[in-house]
């Protein structure tokens, strides 16, 4: 299985950046991950304001995947992850939706072992390795990676884990991908402004989205970075306010709606209003990211299978 360094990173989703690597079509490949500090923070001594910022959120890629063109959708495939056996959870003030609230930096070296990241010696809380920035180089001009946006990028959903496939719309030959920023585990919002930052690897596969004869089955055809998973379909819009990503999200679920059930569109609006979930996803970006989820048992079986390799 192909390997790709964490030396091979960016801070920017960009299509100014040469590939790293060239994979195929259904090949899995492993990438390498820095912790989101770039392996900066050593102890408990090294504090946030000591870092040098410029190094933040580096994703490794980007990778060129053969056989993608411009405009077609991808289907990024998590087959795994695994993560280093310690991580870093750094508090320094305005950091967080409670940031005014902390006086002075610090720093917690949160130790992985037995399945538990340990916050303190009796405080356990059990690990679900996640990915926080994946995605492609974007069509206009580039987007940090500390970003989330139509290309992905830091997008900190808790859902992407082992298991979770991510559809995201290939804006260059090759769709450029990149990853980093792991957490072994985060809560919805990461509203504290961390989660278990920690190195690691990430095994994944891309296929090309293709729809099925049946055009009421077609597979997921909007343009938000959208989530495959044990529970559904997740929708993932970012904004620069909550309300405003909400509003993003649920319009393309409802056209998503239309578009499987063949209803009119006040229909579509009508039904989706029912059975539609919101969460936030992450709260402390510089833009917000809401996750709008149509549940399993509303979206076509073919969703769940429908690729080409």
């Amino acid at each position: 299985m192909r390997r790709i360094s964490a030396a091979s990173a960016i801070t920017a989703f960009s299509a100014h950046h040469e590939p790293v690597a060239v994979v195929a079509l259904g090949e899995v490949f492993e990438c390498e991950t820095e912790d989101c500090y770039a392996g900066q923070i050593t102890s408990e001594a090294v504090l946030r304001p000591h870092i040098d910022m410029a190094h933040f959120n580096r994703a490794t890629g980007p990778v060129f995947v053969e056989g993608v063109r411009a405009g077609d959708m991808i289907r990024v495939d998590i087959e795994g992850i695994d993560i280093a056996d310690a991580g870093i959870m750094a508090l320094s003030p305005g950091l967080g939706v409670l940031g005014e609230r902390i006086t002075e930096p610090s720093t917690r070296v949160v130790q992985v072992r037995d399945g538990y990241a340990w916050i303190t010696p009796d405080t356990p809380v059990p690990v679900a390795p996640m990915i926080g920035v994946i995605g492609v180089a974007p069509a206009g001009e580039p987007v940090g990676s500390s970003w989330p946006g139509a290309h992905g990028g830091n997008l900190d959903t808790r859902l992407l884990h082992a298991g979770t496939a991510i559809f995201l719309r290939a804006h260059h030959d090759g769709a450029l991908l990149a990853v980093g920023d792991l957490h072994a585990v985060q809560g919805d919002g990461e509203l504290g402004g961390t989660g278990v930052e920690i190195a690691g690897r990430v095994r994944l596969r891309v296929e090309r989205a293709v729809p099925c004869a049946d055009a009421t089955s077609a597979v997921y055809s909007g343009e938000l970075p959208a989530l495959i998973h044990e529970d559904g379909l997740s929708l993932l819009a970012s904004a620069e306010t909550l309300d405003e990503a909400v509003r993003m999200g649920f319009s393309t679920a409802v056209d998503q709606i239309q578009a499987w059930r063949g209803l009119p569109w006040e229909d579509a609006y009508r039904m989706t209003s029912l059975i539609a979930r919101t969460e936030v996803s992450q709260a402390v970006n510089p833009l917000v990211t809401a996750r709008v989820t149509i549940p399993h048992e509303w979206c076509p079986a073919s969703l769940f299978e429908a690729s080409d390799a």
